[in-house]
Order: C-alpha cells, then sequence, then structure tokens
C-alpha cells in the first residue's frame, strides 16, 4: 500500500475500544471484502481456504482449498502457509509453507489477489490507523429497504443505465426481491432464464452464469423467479455464488434486495461493497430505517459502508431533510418527489436519463451515479433541495 492513495480515501465511523477489550483483525482491503473486518479471536484457528466452512473463504481457483491458518497465541497473531499451491504474502514476500510467521500491525496479507490489513488495536485504533482504502475494482451495491413503495427498482435501473451509457461502466442489476421482483417488468423484458435456472448448475461460474443473464440495452439483468414459491428453492450459498461471478465480469453488481431481512439479505449485505438503506420521508419508514440502522450497527459495519437514500422528499405534508438527518443521526442521499418522471420507469419502462434529462429526479439520481465513481457532483442553481446535494452526497 502507498501514501499516494489518498484520493480513495474511505470515512469509518470510529471505534472507541477500552483497554481491556484490545482486539486483532483482519480488514479487507480489495473486493468484495473491502472494509470488512474478521475479528481473530484465542482458541480455534482463523482458517483461510477456498473450500466451505472456513473462517475465510476465497472465491478463487488460485486460492487452496486449505490455504492458510492464523493462530492467537499468548496475544500474539501466527499466520501460516498450510502448503498452498500458489503461497501466501505479507508485505510482497512469499511465506515458506508450514512456517509461522509473527504478525505485525498494519502488515499486509495477500492470497491471490485478495489483500487484507492486520491491525493489532493494542497498537492503534482500528478505524485511525488503518490507510485509506482503494475503491478499485468491481463494486457489489445493495439496495435494501424494510418496507415497499420506495421506488429502489425505478432507482436501480435508471442508476444502471447513467453508470453504463455516462460512465462506460460494464453494469448488471440482480433482482433479489425473489417473491416480487419485477426489474423484468419495469425493462419490458421477455420471460426466459431467471435465477431459478441458474442455480440449478452444478458450478456457478463467471463464465456459465452468462446464459442466464438478459440484456436490457445498456446494462444486462439477472431476472427474479417466475413464480413465488421458487424463491424457497434460493439459499445463501448460491447468492454468494452468483454475486461472486457476476463481480469478475461487471465493473458495478446492483442488487434489488427484497424487503425481509433474512440469510439472503444478510449475506448480500456482508458481500455488498456499499448499502443504500432507501425510505421515504414518513414517520413509519424513519423508524423502520432507525431499526436497520441498529441492525447494522451491531454487525459492526462502518459508516462507509451504508448510506441513507430518502426517496420522494419535498411531497405535500411529508417530513423535511433536516428533521430526518436529526431523527435518524446519520447524513442521507435525498430524491425529489416527482411522481409524473417516475412513472415513466415503472410503468412505461423508459429510461429517465433518456427521456427527461433535466427532471430533478433525473439529476438526483445522476448525482448518486456520481459519487459511485468518484466524480463531483452538479449542483442546480435553484438555491432549492439539489442546493444541498453536493454536501449531502459527498459524505
Amino acid at each position: 500500500m502507498t501514501e499516494e492513495n489518498n484520493s480513495a480515501k474511505t470515512v469509518y465511523r470510529r471505534v472507541v475500544i477500552p483497554e481491556e477489550a484490545k482486539k486483532k483483525f483482519l480488514v479487507g482491503n480489495t473486493p468484495p471484502f473491502l472494509g470488512k473486518t474478521f475479528e481473530l479471536t484465542p482458541g480455534a484457528a482463523f482458517t483461510i481456504g477456498r473450500e466451505e466452512g472456513k473462517s475465510l473463504q476465497l472465491p478463487s481457483s488460485m486460492v487452496s482449498r486449505s490455504h492458510a491458518k492464523v493462530e492467537l497465541q499468548d496475544g500474539r497473531c501466527i499466520l501460516t502457509d498450510t502448503e498452498s499451491s500458489n503461497g501466501t504474502f505479507a508485505n510482497g514476500e512469499r511465506l515458506p509453507p508450514n512456517e509461522p510467521y509473527l504478525l505485525s500491525h498494519k502488515d499486509v496479507i495477500k492470497f491471490d489477489t485478495y489483500e487484507f490489513i492486520f491491525i493489532d488495536t493494542a497498537v492503534g485504533d482500528i478505524w485511525q490507523t488503518l490507510k485509506p482504502l482503494s475503491r478499485e475494482g468491481s463494486q457489489i451495491v445493495s439496495f435494501y429497504s424494510p418496507k415497499g413503495g420506495t421506488g429502489i427498482t425505478t432507482i436501480i435501473v435508471n442508476l444502471a443505465h447513467y453508470l453504463a451509457t455516462k460512465a462506460d461502466k460494464k453494469v448488471v442489476v440482480v433482482d433479489l426481491d425473489l417473491r416480487f421482483g419485477d426489474v423484468l417488468t419495469f425493462l419490458k423484458g421477455k420471460s426466459g432464464q431467471t435465477i431459478i435456472e441458474a442455480i440449478g448448475e452444478s458450478d456457478i461460474t463467471p463464465e456459465n452464469i452468462q446464459k442466464f443473464i438478459h440484456k436490457g440495452g445498456d446494462f444486462d439483468y439477472l431476472a427474479a423467479p417466475k413464480k413465488t414459491e421458487l424463491a424457497e428453492l434460493i439459499n445463501p450459498n448460491h447468492i454468494k455464488s452468483i454475486l461472486w461471478s457476476l463481480e469478475a465480469n461487471y465493473d458495478f453488481v446492483l442488487v434489488d434486495l427484497q424487503a425481509v431481512i433474512d440469510d439472503i439479505t444478510i449475506n448480500t449485505w456482508e458481500l455488498s461493497n456499499m448499502i443504500y438503506l432507501v425510505g421515504q420521508p414518513e414517520i413509519g419508514h424513519l423508524i423502520a430505517a432507525r431499526r436497520v440502522i441498529e441492525i447494522m450497527n451491531q454487525f459492526k459495519y462502518p459508516d462507509s459502508k451504508f448510506k441513507l437514500i430518502m426517496n420522494k422528499v419535498g411531497r405535500t405534508g411529508s417530513i423535511a431533510a433536516e428533521e430526518i438527518k436529526a431523527f435518524l443521526k446519520k447524513e442521507i442521499v435525498t430524491l425529489p418527489y416527482a411522481p409524473d418522471d417516475a412513472i415513466l420507469t415503472s410503468n412505461g419502462g423508459e429510461m429517465l436519463m433518456a427521456e427527461k434529462g433535466s427532471s430533478p429526479l433525473t439529476v438526483g439520481i445522476a448525482n448518486l451515479a456520481r459519487t459511485m465513481i468518484g466524480e463531483e457532483v452538479v449542483v442546480q442553481e435553484d438555491g432549492g433541495i439539489f442546493a444541498k446535494l453536493k454536501s449531502l452526497l459527498g459524505m
């Protein structure tokens, strides 16, 4: 890692850890584990490898089934390569197999292309001492709402269109609203292969997943099951294989999640580089959003991993953006109430970017896309709610 990486700075929630509770972590420094923390604890070894059941499972044929292990002994962390085929690297040097290596604070460990930083909080606070993490490479971005009607699908498909046409990114949308997903309907797609056919593969790979992908004009998508009851056939391991396989082929994997918090939702969150929690400026939505924020805090997600989108802001009688921020105690991205524009996608299958380029909703979604690729947002001159977008989106 180099100091020049400051342009890709990631902001973390500072966690103050009491002296008696100092801990040790591996922190992901490359997708799909970027920013994810793995606590190392005394007792059982922390195992790394390609096979199911490892403490850290890495989806690569270049990683051995049983690749390496980390053991906490007398307060020290020992890394050992367990005779892997392609080696374990510490600070750029390949470790001899079966020879213990004593980890030091901020050591950089690599297995194939997957990089992790060792953090010893007895030496320094985890969020203060982490170097900025690179945002290069493919990203899995999931969109979740505990309530329906928030406009997630409209946001996602227009976002995909912008990333593909304006930012020249390769984008796929994954419809994980497994019972009632309507990405296919929104895009006026033809019935065909879905995620159900994809999980029928004995081994889901970056190559064979393409057989089940629909073309949505400028971007691709994987459709939800045709029948509600088929959702029961899909498990978290299927989702893991699908998302990892798609990540190998696309710059952005945008995931439309179902409203429930189940194993599939949680596993998708874990795999995501970014989670957008979407709501509306109504008290029921805000209470639900606060409960989800509490859950994400329990998972110890840093602020850089999840953000809030409030859609339909400015509707008569709804709660103002500043009040929402005060209630949720978190910065928000706002999208304006524009029902006549949104219905172009939800009912007509049209992209706002193409049909209404000057719509405030178009500008809001475009600004959301710009923040995802590290560009400056566009601030409208009218002094209204979009005059605040630069500060809101630049958190």
